[in-house]
C-alpha cells in the first residue's frame, strides 16, 4: 500500500479536493483518488513501479492579490529577492521557467478580468517534496515515481501567483 499525506503548501496548510492519480503498467490503472480531511492511499504490490502525480484546477484567482504582483516586482528589481523556490515556482505565471514582467502582464490580466485562468499554467502545482531545488527550481519534477510499499510520499501545493501564501486552502 503507498500511503500518502494530504497535499501541503510549504507553510504546512493541507489543501483539501485534489487529485491524485497513480498509474502502472498494470490492466486496472491509472486510478485517482480525491484527497478530503486526511490522507489519500492505494493499494499496491510489490515488485510493480507506481507513478504518482497531483493536480488541482479552477480558482486561479485564490490568493492572487496586488500584493503578490509588489513582491514579484520587488524581486524582478532584485530589491527583495524570494527566499524560497516556492515563491519562485508561484510568481511564473506564464510558465516558462524564469520569473518576468511577463509573468507580471498574466497575473494583472488576471486580477483585472480580462483573462478568466492563466493560459500556459495550472491554478495549482504539485512539486515532489524530496528534490533538491537550490535558488533555481525549475525545471522541477511533479511526479512521484515508487515501487511496491512506499509511505510518506508528498507533493508541496503550489497555488500559482500567489508568492505571500494566503490562498484558502479548504482543508479541514
Amino acid at each position: 500500500m503507498i500511503v500518502c499525506s494530504l497535499p501541503a503548501t510549504a507553510g504546512g496548510q493541507g489543501v483539501s479536493n485534489v487529485t491524485v492519480a497513480i498509474n502502472s503498467a498494470l490492466p486496472e490503472y491509472p486510478k485517482t483518488d480525491l484527497t478530503e480531511a486526511g490522507a489519500f492511499d492505494f493499494i499496491t504490490k510489490e515488485n510493480v513501479t507506481y507513478e504518482l502525480t497531483a493536480s488541482k484546477g479552477g480558482d486561479y484567482l485564490n490568493g492572487v492579490s496586488t500584493l503578490d504582483l509588489v513582491m514579484i516586482q520587488r524581486h524582478i528589481l532584485d530589491v527583495a529577492k524570494f527566499d524560497s523556490p516556492y515563491k519562485l515556482i508561484a510568481a511564473d505565471a506564464n510558465n516558462d521557467g524564469k520569473v518576468t514582467g511577463q509573468d507580471l502582464t498574466e497575473l494583472r490580466k488576471l486580477i483585472l478580468g480580462i483573462t478568466a485562468e492563466l493560459p500556459n499554467n495550472a491554478s495549482w502545482r504539485f512539486p515532489v517534496v524530496a528534490q533538491t531545488m537550490g535558488s533555481n527550481p525549475f525545471p522541477f519534477v511533479e511526479k512521484l515515481t515508487v515501487s511496491g510499499d512506499a509511505a510518506n510520499q508528498n507533493f508541496v501545493a503550489v497555488k500559482i501567483g500567489d508568492v505571500n501564501s494566503n490562498a484558502a486552502v479548504s482543508a479541514t
